[in-house]
């Protein structure tokens, strides 16, 4: 049996520090159940509600802020969907940013304000021209809506986090 060549080794590694992994880890686990009692009272009335689950560390501590791309008649409409961050504080997780009329790809750009990621998410529907929209933290969130934040010129390089495919899983 031949050994793992150097390539493969680092496509493992970075597998694995990016998500995709086959089990949940316990911070996935952790942030469903948060999640779920969060938001425990569109059960009844939004059964189908589905969530895309994206990790970065946005404010440069070491440890993965998530970012939850929320998708339901309760966090849709015709611009978009909801894009909230959080971050893990102690056993639990605090909100950082509630985000509407956000479309995918979301992507993390190379450059910060006031020491947190500057995201793109695209801005599209509700009458707005399609465009990527850059989201800059101001000190203590990210703007609530994306609309007004600076269009993005074409060629800005950043990592996708959520695509425009990702489907969701359920909520409930």
């Amino acid at each position: 049996m031949r050994r793992a060549g150097p390539l493969l080794a680092c496509l493992l590694w970075m597998s694995a520090g990016s998500g995709l992994h086959a089990q949940p880890s316990a911070d996935d686990r952790s942030l469903h159940t948060y999640l779920q009692a969060r938001f425990h009272e569109d059960r009844e009335t939004w059964p189908d509600t589905r969530y895309v689950a994206a990790w970065a560390d946005l404010d440069g501590d070491r440890r993965p802020e998530a970012l939850v791309y929320l998708i339901s008649g309760d966090f849709c409409g015709s611009g978009g969907c909801n894009l909230m961050i959080f971050t893990l504080e102690g056993r639990s997780w605090r909100q950082v940013a509630d985000m509407t009329v956000t479309n995918p790809p979301i992507r993390l750009l190379a450059t910060s304000s006031h020491g947190w990621r500057d995201l793109a998410v695209t801005v599209a529907g509700g009458g707005a021209r399609a465009h990527e929209a850059l989201i800059a933290f101001n000190g203590r969130s990210y703007p609530r809506n994306p609309s007004m934040g600076r269009t993005l010129r074409r060629g800005v390089p950043g990592r996708v986090l959520i695509s425009d495919g990702d489907q969701g899983r359920p909520l409930f």
